[in-house]
């Protein structure tokens, strides 16, 4: 009997198997990848809309990478050991030690389909709730890198195409399979591309830098941030505008005829970023080559939208 794909949880510590041992003894003509359910986001239909999709899926991989196991009622199936099998037109979810069948779905009723961004190890993929009709991204851990499902996914979605065209030159006019075309297809989203559009500028203000001790450590970024708020001429913290690419952060003051930049660096040189006790606070440690230095900035309504501009920045 086919399980929802929310079936509670299993909660086992490892995989128990190698995926070339089962890739050996499954059907001819499948594919077969060892995945880790974290579990599912509901999203909007508006979010699937044409260079939004990206966005979404990452910042659901982001959202479900991020809770370390936090389960919730309606996030079940996290942490989950399961066996994603590609064949045909189907994507089935097998439990890895008695075989049974935790989820099937059709190729076609995916939506969209992507691989985060991180460190290529996650997979998602957005589809309709058979029973709800509400759609869902669910994410999955793999143990390999996550491009293998996307090309096969594609492949498998090629296949489909040119196996219905064929179909359809060999059957009467009357009786012709439906067409599809490119908009009935799955989506397969490129992530990267879209984090590094996604960049934006920022409003803060600059409340200094100082140089630390270590590259990396809340403690760390906690005192430096108490040292530069507790300086004396908070009036004097300087509004400015934050630009954030894929390769730099540059503070600007927020009155264009003032100084060129205030602070700059490259995000490559970024070791270590948080929002601070008080959650307007945000600050980073950067290696200069010679010493690191933090810098500090105060944000509203609070810090965690900069912070994950420069997190998405730093993956990039």
């Amino acid at each position: 009997r086919e399980l929802p794909l929310t079936a509670p949880s299993l909660c086992r510590h490892s995989l128990s198997w190698h995926g070339d041992d089962f890739q050996h003894s499954a059907e001819p003509g499948s594919k077969c990848f060892a995945v880790r359910s974290l579990g599912w986001v509901e999203i909007p239909e508006e979010d699937l809309a044409p260079g939004k999709s990206s966005i979404a899926v990452n910042n659901c991989i982001q959202q479900l990478s991020n809770s370390k196991g936090q389960g919730s009622a309606e996030n079940q199936g996290e942490g989950q050991d399961l066996v994603m099998i590609l064949k045909k037109d189907t994507m089935s979810l097998v439990d890895p030690l008695d075989r049974s069948l935790i989820h099937r779905q059709p190729i076609l009723n995916i939506r969209v389909w992507g691989v985060g961004c991180d460190n290529g190890r996650d997979f998602a993929f957005v589809a309709s709730d058979k029973d709800t009709c509400v759609l869902k991204c669910h994410v999955f851990h793999c143990n390999v890198p996550a491009k293998g499902i996307a090309k096969a996914l594609h492949e498998m979605c090629s296949k489909i195409v040119a196996e219905r065209a064929v179909a359809s030159s060999r059957l009467p006019r009357a009786a012709t399979l439906e067409p599809i075309s490119a908009e009935d297809l799955p989506l397969q989203v490129d992530i990267l591309e879209a984090v590094r559009q996604s960049m934006q500028t920022y409003e803060a203000l600059y409340i200094g830098s100082l140089p630390v001790p270590r590259a990396m450590g809340m403690d760390v970024l906690n005192e430096a941030i108490e040292k530069l708020t507790r300086r004396p001429g908070r009036e004097n913290w300087t509004p400015s505008l934050i630009y954030v690419s894929d390769t730099a952060m540059r503070v600007h003051p927020a009155q264009p005829e003032e100084a060129a930049h205030i602070w700059e660096c490259q995000v490559r040189y970024v070791t270590f970023l948080g929002v601070g006790r008080d959650a307007h606070t945000f600050a980073l440690i950067v290696d200069t080559g010679r010493r690191f230095q933090c810098a500090a900035f105060w944000c509203e309504p609070d810090a965690g939208t900069i912070s994950e501009a420069v997190q998405a920045a730093c993956m990039v």
